[in-house]
């Protein structure tokens, strides 16, 4: 059967899934003739630790970060509401960050660009009774970096670009929206969804609501994790993925005091 060549805006996933020894073509470079052009008209997600990664980088607080450069968006299988990078109000609605000679914040770029050309899903293998990771190629029309270059794997490719480091911090995170995933359409209680969005999107708002409201009045935390989590951003993410598996699916990652004052409880998922 013939193939039909792709079109500058034609977009496809290939469907087949790759391992980490899978192996793959691929270039990018000042030199390759599609340069940015992948900069543009994107859905970028922004993962809790790339919004500290590069708000530390531009030198601004949280707030400042989120309000000029970001959007709120509704996760369609979950339901669960994480930020994006807002795209430019121009006619190619470029990245915020593209500049002349690339990326401007190459150093701190978001998870998602470190990918590309490579899609990642997790998914529950129940038969297994372990999270799975998968990967796939996704191919545009414009792009001439695909099939050249040197070939790699694609954990060569993901450790080339920093990934693993950066995925790390931020497994629980991920497994959270995999778990409400594999749930379907099941109703989001609005308070959760507020919690959620807090812990993964503004790590001021959240250090302030553990020491500032009724929370270490309900939870247990232990003086070396609140020494930690005052001044070390990631360090509170992480804590505050364990206390939303906590209070969202019911783990006992952060333990309740036995006596605390009349709240009213978070429904779970």
């Amino acid at each position: 059967m013939e193939t039909i060549p792709l079109r500058g805006t034609d977009k496809i996933i290939v469907p087949i899934r790759l391992t980490p020894q899978s192996k793959f073509k691929f270039e990018c470079s000042p030199g390759v003739p599609c340069f940015k052009l992948c900069c543009s008209d994107l859905f970028l997600p922004l993962t809790p630790y790339d919004i500290i990664r590069i708000r530390d980088f531009l030198k601004l607080t949280t707030d400042e970060f989120l309000l000029k450069y970001t959007e709120p968006f509704i996760l369609p299988k979950s339901k669960l509401p994480i930020v994006r990078l807002k795209m430019l109000d121009n006619k190619d609605k470029t990245c915020p960050f593209l500049g002349e000679e690339g990326c401007t914040i190459y150093e701190v770029r978001p998870l998602a660009c470190r990918y590309y050309p490579l899609g990642f899903g997790l998914f529950r293998n129940r038969d297994k009774g372990k999270n799975e990771e998968m990967y796939y190629l996704v191919k545009e029309g414009f792009c001439q970096g695909l099939d050249s270059g040197k070939e790699m794997t694609v954990e060569e490719y993901r450790r080339s670009q920093g990934i693993p480091e950066l995925e790390e911090p931020i497994k629980d995170w991920a497994e959270i929206i995999m778990r409400k995933e594999s749930w379907g359409p099941v109703e989001v209680p609005e308070k959760s969804v507020e919690l959620f969005f807090m812990v993964s999107s503004n790590p001021d708002r959240f250090r302030a609501f553990v020491f500032e409201s009724k929370f270490l009045e309900i939870f247990e935390v232990d003086e070396k994790t609140l020494e930690e989590i005052k001044k070390d951003d990631l360090k509170l993410l992480q804590f505050g993925f364990k206390w939303l598996k906590t209070v969202l699916y019911g783990e006992n990652l952060v333990k309740r005091k036995k006596v605390s004052p009349s709240v009213k409880k978070v429904k779970p998922f």
